[in-house]
């Protein structure tokens, strides 16, 4: 009987280079656990991955096609003045990123922070 494991990421950063480590992280994510659920909460800055034409759409359509699942913070894109269309269409929009982590915490799944 295999587990279920339950993961949310939160992505505040733009800096390209936490973005491909946080990538690189879901990948070896996926490949140890394979009963795992993801959930990548961007808010701030961290928005910028998910934008229409942002340079790693393609790696992000692989990794939803895995089952990943990216969510945006409606605040940040308020603040941005951006709207739900500006993200990338399998992309969510959650109200705040930080109720939701802490929701999800509540509910028990891992929470990690991304970055270095």
């Amino acid at each position: 009987m295999s587990v279920a494991y339950k993961v949310v990421i939160q992505l505040s950063s733009n800096d390209i280079l936490v973005q491909k480590a946080t990538i690189s992280q879901l990948n070896n994510i996926l490949n140890a656990l394979p009963s795992v659920s993801i959930e990548l909460v961007m808010n701030g800055p961290g928005i910028d991955l998910i934008l229409q034409n942002a340079p790693l759409t393609n790696t992000l359509e692989q990794l939803h096609e895995r089952g990943i699942q990216f969510l945006v913070c409606k605040n940040s894109l308020n603040q941005k003045n951006l709207s739900s269309t500006s993200i990338l269409s399998f992309c969510s929009v959650v109200p705040s990123a930080i109720a939701h982590l802490i929701v999800r915490q509540h509910e028990g799944w891992s929470y990690i922070k991304a970055g270095f």
